[in-house]
């Protein structure tokens, strides 16, 4: 554990060393037959048992999950009661491996992939995943699998940012439910999508020039480039950019999607937001969403420049961020020491400064 100084194991026990030798050629000799048998285009009941013991015992062998749909997709198109009993024996052995390990890969897109044919219970699904968020409720690949359940469901909007927020009164420090609101309320007011709020206000603190002015003269701001696959930037990002005040690495959507949230809506958010920081103002899962907030705020005066509303977004942006730097600093008057708050006031007195 972070914080814990290294104990000091001291010379390994003869006998474990032994055994762990013996288990890992047992799975190398089991891996070996069960990847020969797939070579061999055999899909019987014998071979796909030896590939279910071997996800059992390493869940992230993705290759034999791929052989395990070669094996199962005909079965699956024919439908019937086979295709059910198939569906339902893949969920009991991804439930066994994500016992093994709750944040395989692997394993999550192989339920999708399972789940996606349409023959089980959606609510069970959402039963599953309540119960392991309830166990690690910063499970990224269980707020991931959710928004899949739910977007398969239809489930409105409005429900997971209900959800959401009870996952947060639960914990203010559940970043994963944070995260989950920067997608849910651009889909909600009509946005294609969240994320890229928090680059937007990146790139306006870490530019050279005017907000909303580009070298060439374009009034957009600039947003970096990125390669995460995830389409945002990870909690470790933000947080240094939050104290290098770097660029973040661009998420997909636009500034029209983060604009698409009304300000009203941004200000109820910011009310939310604020009772964690009054809670726990070192915790750094609501500073991230804030700086979201803030980019939203941002976004809504920047699709507005060189329009005759330019001036009203102008003053509705100042307004947010005089409000936002007395909050922090009257939260420093109660926590002097805190790390966050003392940030935030440097990005906003920087913002207003880079302000026309």
């Amino acid at each position: 554990m972070h914080g814990r100084p290294r104990q000091n194991a001291g010379p390994p026990d003869p006998e474990k060393v032994k055994a762990a030798a013996q288990k890992a050629a047992l799975f190398g000799q089991l891996a070996g037959e069960v990847l020969a048998r797939r070579a061999a285009r055999r899909y019987d009941a014998e071979s796909l048992g030896l590939a279910a013991k071997l996800v059992e015992l390493h869940p992230e062998v993705y290759t034999v999950w791929n052989y395990r749909r070669e094996a199962l997709q005909p079965v699956l198109e024919a439908g019937g009661e086979a295709a059910v009993a198939a569906v339902a024996g893949e969920l009991a052995l991804t439930e066994r491996a994500l016992a093994k390990n709750p944040k395989s890969y692997a394993t999550w897109h192989h339920r999708k992939w399972v789940v996606a044919k349409g023959m089980c219970s959606l609510e069970r699904e959402l039963q599953l995943v309540g119960k392991l968020l309830d166990a690690d409720e910063r499970n990224f690949h269980g707020w991931g699998y959710r928004r899949f359940v739910v977007q398969l469901m239809g489930t409105p909007a409005e429900r997971e940012l209900e959800y959401a927020e009870k996952r947060i009164g639960q914990n203010f420090s559940n970043y994963s439910a944070w995260h989950s609101r920067t997608a849910l309320l651009p889909a909600l007011y009509g946005g294609s999508g969240g994320g890229d709020a928090a680059d937007v206000l990146a790139a306006a603190l870490a530019s050279g020039t005017r907000l909303g002015e580009q070298e060439g003269g374009s009034s957009s701001v600039t947003v970096a480039d990125s390669s995460s696959s995830s389409g945002g930037a990870t909690e470790q990002q933000v947080a240094d950019s939050l104290q290098a005040g770097k660029q973040l690495p661009a998420a997909h959507g636009s500034a029209a999607a983060t604009s698409a949230v009304p300000k009203e809506a941004l200000d109820e958010e910011y009310e939310l937001v604020k009772q964690a920081f009054y809670t726990e103002p070192e915790d750094q899962s609501g500073w991230f969403y804030h700086r979201w907030l803030l980019g939203c705020s941002l976004a809504h005066w920047e699709q507005a420049v060189g329009t005759p509303a330019e001036a009203g977004e102008q003053a509705a942006l100042l307004a947010v961020l005089g409000r936002e730097q007395q909050m922090c600093e009257e939260l420093l008057e109660i926590e002097p020491d805190a790390k966050w708050p003392l940030l935030t006031v440097v990005r906003l007195k920087e913002l207003r400064q880079q302000l026309p």
